[in-house]
């Protein structure tokens, strides 16, 4: 590489990737045309997987199950080994299609947030979520907030059934901003616990605001009238700003390692 040149960075692991997210901008910014697009992943999930029928054993109807997987039609009762092959094949189709959108129409809509590093809201929703899991080897209870507690036992599978969304913060020119995840979205069997220990790129998307006070799980289940001002917030006042500012909250398409 000559001297001088930077060599540009690209992303070499997904952590996490919103595929529904992902596809709506694809076929938004594409006026629109959901069936061109479709047809497009068809031909191109076809020649990824082309042979695979051998590889499995049977014949499992290579272009009914791509066409099922995105909604044009087929018989949608096959083999579990297909249904793997096909849904990885259109799972790497539709993040191919990502980057090249991002590098084009998209690239005015998306918000990259290189090197970056999260961290939860103290009993925040996500605070709570990669703790819950580890909750289930208990039998006791914790308090919210006053007059509320939750059993410790149940309360990972009441997150599962309640909350698809958690946020967490990271810091991004200078400022915190609000990353919100979508629990369903990670690969390669990372979970949201997993993101405060990379550093990673992150493409999101600017959806609005949101107080740092309101991102805790006592804020969800309290009454959210305005609060009279204490003497211990005039006495406490850059912890009461710092509560009371308005964070930007953005919904995360895509995250990965870059080297």
């Amino acid at each position: 590489m000559a001297k001088g040149i930077k060599k540009s960075r690209q992303m070499v692991k997904i952590i996490y990737f919103d595929e529904s997210s992902a596809t709506d901008l694809i076929y938004i910014l594409g006026n629109g045309k959901s069936e061109d697009k479709k047809a497009h992943i068809v031909k191109k999930t076809n020649e990824i997987v082309a042979g695979a029928e051998a590889e499995v054993g049977k014949s499992i109807g290579i272009l009914s199950m791509i066409g099922a997987k995105v909604g044009i039609g087929g018989n949608a009762d096959f083999s579990r080994e297909g249904t793997t092959i096909i849904t990885k094949a259109v799972e790497n189709t539709l993040l191919t299609d990502y980057l090249h959108c991002v590098k084009k129409e998209g690239k005015n809509y998306i918000t990259v947030f290189p090197e970056c590093k999260t961290y939860p809201y103290p009993n925040s929703f996500a605070y709570f979520k990669m703790l819950t899991p580890y909750f289930t080897m208990t039998d006791g209870k914790v308090q919210i907030a006053e007059d509320l507690n939750f059993n410790l036992a149940l309360m990972d599978q009441a997150l599962d059934s309640g909350r698809g969304y958690y946020e967490l913060i990271t810091e991004y020119e200078s400022k915190s901003v609000v990353l919100r995840f979508n629990i369903k979205a990670f690969r390669n069997s990372y979970f949201i616990s997993d993101l405060v220990k990379m550093n990673l790129e992150y493409h999101a998307i600017e959806v609005g605001t949101v107080k740092r006070e309101n991102l805790t799980m006592e804020s969800e289940f309290s009454d959210k009238r305005e609060e009279e001002i204490s003497g211990y917030n005039l006495v406490n006042k850059d912890a009461f700003e710092m509560e009371q500012e308005e964070l930007k909250v953005y919904d995360v398409i895509l995250a990965g390692v870059c080297r």
